[in-house]
């Protein structure tokens, strides 16, 4: 068990909807802290829908396990602070932060190319920064924060314009990476996005680029506040997982998928290693 300045360690992993199932990538989280973590720790799974958290929680409640569930929609400001509020009130912080969240379009779906590039940035973007923005000032010193991204990223950022690979590259604050992805939003909505070089990007991995590059800037940000030393931001590629999101097709397990997360979340206290930096089986991949 590792103690991180405080008696319990408290966890949050969160899911969005299309991972809140018995077969996702946050349930295989979940289940590894729980049965890792001694049972005075409190371990939190949240999902969008409460009833298929509840029935996520009942689930692992079966196997001797004893999460706690919160109602936590990431796209909704009000949710998110609930979600600080209580941790704040029954805890008085958090040391471990799963963002796990995250939504894809499917390949048939009849959704404009504007349409899917807004609902995917909305989420797994914007949604996930959201999240950090609101329970950041609860983390205690150590803590770890893992944004679950993609491989998808590295793909689409050999594709853009050379030019806007550069100006991804060299994003050093907030402001930098949220304008890169809101014009991202607006050249898809108003047709003009190939003159750009955003015609062969996915949306899914657009917004997973996004995070990448979002997850350094937040690393950074946080390794400033001196009164608060050590905590450490990663994102993750879990691979390609076999959950509702893939349509079952993926070859790992939703266990192999959360293998890496957990490894990073429950880093001991004085670890740098990559800090800052996007991960894929335990390996630091050159991304940014």
């Amino acid at each position: 068990m590792i103690m991180i300045n405080a008696e319990i360690i408290h966890y949050v992993i969160n899911s969005y909807c299309t991972v809140s199932g018995p077969t996702g990538i946050g349930f295989a989280c979940i289940r590894a802290l729980c049965k890792k973590l001694k049972d005075d720790n409190a371990v939190y799974l949240t999902a969008r829908n409460p009833e298929l958290g509840k029935k996520a929680v009942a689930d692992l409640e079966k196997e001797g396990l004893k999460p706690r569930f919160h109602q936590l929609d990431i796209t909704d400001q009000r949710s998110v602070e609930a979600l600080r509020d209580h941790v704040k009130k029954e805890h008085g912080g958090l040391d471990i932060v799963i963002n796990n969240a995250g939504f894809a379009f499917r390949l048939d779906d009849k959704a404009s190319a504007a349409e899917q590039a807004a609902v995917s940035c909305q989420v797994n973007y914007f949604g996930t920064a959201r999240v950090f923005d609101v329970l950041s000032p609860i983390l205690r010193p150590h803590s770890r924060v893992v944004n679950v991204s993609s491989m998808t990223a590295k793909g689409v950022l050999k594709r853009l314009d050379p030019e806007l690979k550069k100006e991804f590259q060299n994003t050093s604050t907030r402001n930098e990476v949220d304008m890169l992805v809101k014009r991202y939003i607006e050249l898809m909505a108003s047709g003009e996005a190939e003159k750009y070089g955003f015609t062969t990007v996915s949306n899914y991995g657009f917004s997973k680029l996004g995070l990448c590059a979002l997850t350094r800037v937040q690393n950074s940000d946080i390794q400033k506040d001196l009164n608060r030393p050590g905590i450490n931001v990663y994102s993750v590629c879990p691979g390609y997982v076999a959950t509702d999101m893939t349509s079952y097709k993926g070859p790992k397990t939703p266990d192999e998928g959360a293998d890496t997360l957990i490894w990073l979340a429950l880093q001991p206290q004085g670890t740098i290693m990559g800090s800052g930096e996007f991960f894929a089986d335990r390996k630091v991949i050159s991304l940014l």
